[in-house]
Parts: structure tokens; sequence; C-alpha cells
């Protein structure tokens, strides 16, 4: 897919090929999120196009992509920063095709902090699990900003991951297993247990 994709691109840039190549098995490039932290530990630019690869598992636009190649010296500079403020988001959201769901498993796969706190992966599955009201109480802060996941990406960003830091503190657990019981688990047993209240 990856390379149908790159081949479809008006650049001379190899870069995303030769990594595609480098990484690849029979054909299939599989990437798990410390994969991509390794990878970026070695190589910034490197880490930057796992990064790139990971957060798109399903696949990308061709324009959107096209953007992302032409745009990795920008890409590989804002990377190279250890604890993001809301100057340094808001330049990585200005870069096209990258939202907030995004950059956050761009910062989660970089293992970046935001504000001094670890980066979390909030996409539409983690959304629909924290807005709903079985989880409500576990994220007091995304309750404040609640139902304005879209409208105002920044405070709700920010609100979730106080929820996910005061989560890790309490629980003694880091944010990248947060995201995979939301991502993996957390609907399941939200479904599983309402079905259960209602027999």
């Amino acid at each position: 897919m990856w390379l149908g994709l790159l081949e479809r691109l008006n650049s001379s840039d190899r870069t995303f090929q030769t990594f595609i190549k480098e990484y690849a098995t029979d054909g299939e490039i599989t990437l798990a999120r410390r994969d991509v932290r390794e990878i970026f530990a070695k190589d910034a630019s490197k880490g930057v196009i796992a990064t790139i690869i990971w957060s798109h598992a399903r696949g990308i636009r061709v324009n959107a992509l096209s953007l992302l190649v032409r745009d990795m010296p920008t890409l590989v500079t804002l990377m190279s920063i250890k604890d993001f403020g809301q100057e340094e988001l808001n330049e990585l959201l200005s870069q096209p095709g990258i939202s907030v769901p995004t950059a956050s498993k761009m910062l989660s796969a970089c293992g970046k902090t935001y504000c001094k706190m670890p980066a979390a992966i909030i996409d539409d599955t983690a959304i629909q699990v924290i807005e709903s009201t079985y989880f409500a109480g576990d994220f007091p802060n995304v309750a404040a900003v609640r139902g304005k996941s879209r409208s105002r990406p920044m405070p709700y960003y920010q609100a979730y991951l106080r929820d996910v830091l005061d989560i890790c503190e309490k629980h003694d657990l880091d944010a990248d297993m947060v995201d995979r019981y939301l991502a993996e688990h957390a609907l399941a047993d939200m479904t599983a247990e309402i079905e259960l209240a209602s027999v």
C-alpha cells in the first residue's frame, strides 16, 4: 500500500521508500509503538517516517502523504522537542494533514510529553469511551469540556491528558497502558457491564 501511494507522488525524495525497504518483511511493514520509539531514538528522520506510517495504519490520502513528505525537515525539527508546549503543539497542528488525533499519535509514538504530561492518543474511539456516562467519573477534566472535542480540540486534549496522568498516578500505570485499554478493551467492557446491569 505505502509503496503504491509513494509511487503516485510527484517527488524525487526516496526516503520513505528506503525506510520501507529497510523495515518491511515479506512485503509487509508492521510497527508497534515500541518499534517507533526505538527507531526514533536512533535516527529522528527515520523515526518520523515510522511515526507517520504507524499513525496511519488504515492508510492515507495521496495529497496528505505528499504534504508530509514535503514537510519532513520541519516535522523532524518539531519532533526533536522533548516536551511540547502549546506553541509547539500549535506549530505541529499547523502542518497540513495533521489533526489533533494524528498529532496525539505522533507525540505518543515518539514518547513525547505535553506540558510535562505523557502524551496519550485521543481519537474517535477514545472520545466515545471517555464521554460515556460509564467512564465519566474517571475523566472529570474531560467532563468540563464534554461534547466540545471538535470545536475546542486543544483544551479538550489538555483536559484528557490531565485525566490520563491522574489515572496513571492513582493506579501506577503508564499512558501507553491507558491508550491500549481505551483502544482495545474499554468499549467491550462498558457494553458487557451495561448488558449485565440490564439483565
